[in-house]
This record gives C-alpha cells, structure tokens and sequence, in this order.
C-alpha cells in the first residue's frame, strides 16, 4: 500500500459553532482504525492539516472533511507519495492559536505569519507544522 501526505487549508464556517475537543476526539475515532496520522493547526480562523496514510483512507478522510459544514473555502495545497510519516504518532495532533510565539515560527519560514494557501510553499508549511508540532510532543 502507498503511503501518502495530504496537506490542506479551510475556514472555519463562522456560523456553526466549534468544540475543538469534540473535532479531535472524532479525529481520533476516525483516524485510528485507518492508520491515519498527522496534525492540525487551528489559528481561530484558519485551518491546516496534514493526513497521513493509505491513499483509499486519507482520499476518504479528505472528501468528508471537504463536506463537513464546519469547514469552508477548502483548498487541496498539496497530496503525493512519500516514503515516510512526518506525524508517525499521532492520529491527530492539535495546535491552535496564533501567539507571538507561534507567530515567530511562521516568520521563519514566510514573510509574514499569514499563509495563502494559494501560493504557499508546501515544504515550508510542514516545515512550520512540524516546528509546531514539536510545542505539543
């Protein structure tokens, strides 16, 4: 089986409301049967994620997170085959804020702490997820 990465962008649906822990715990309901790994990273705004797995369970996973009504405005940045897991450990882990802390790892990698997910460099996105990622282990 492949292993891929998924990487992509939304908006929170400012309409509906958000518990977080309710969406993490349902990440890790969903993705633990699947082998799914990864990490996302919640601005208040914003969302970035990455999903790591089987090609038939992160394509699955995508498509149900894209109709999700809490997400809008989602963007695909990037899904190929890898050789390895970036998030091996986690069958989702949560970063939210955008503190000046977390804004000081964004502005080592962009110029500025807001990404465009239409231009964004995906290497230097995971770079970023990944330096957050180290916040939570």
């Amino acid at each position: 089986m492949n292993l891929i990465r998924l990487v992509y962008y939304s908006q929170r649906n400012p309409s509906l409301s958000l518990e977080l822990r309710d969406l993490i715990a349902s990440c890790h309901r969903n993705n633990t049967p699947n082998n799914i790994t990864g990490i996302l990273h919640y601005n208040g705004t914003y969302f970035q994620q990455v999903l790591e797995g089987g090609r038939a369970e992160v394509s699955s996973t995508y498509h149900r997170i894209a109709k999700d009504p809490r997400h809008i405005n989602v963007i695909l940045i990037s899904c190929s085959d890898v050789r390895e897991r970036i998030f091996p450990t986690w069958s989702m882990g949560l970063h939210e804020g955008m503190d000046d802390k977390t804004k000081r790892v964004f502005l080592r990698y962009f110029s500025n702490a807001e990404v465009n997910p239409e231009t964004v460099n995906v290497d230097s996105l995971l770079d970023v997820l990944q330096d957050l990622s180290a916040e939570l282990s």
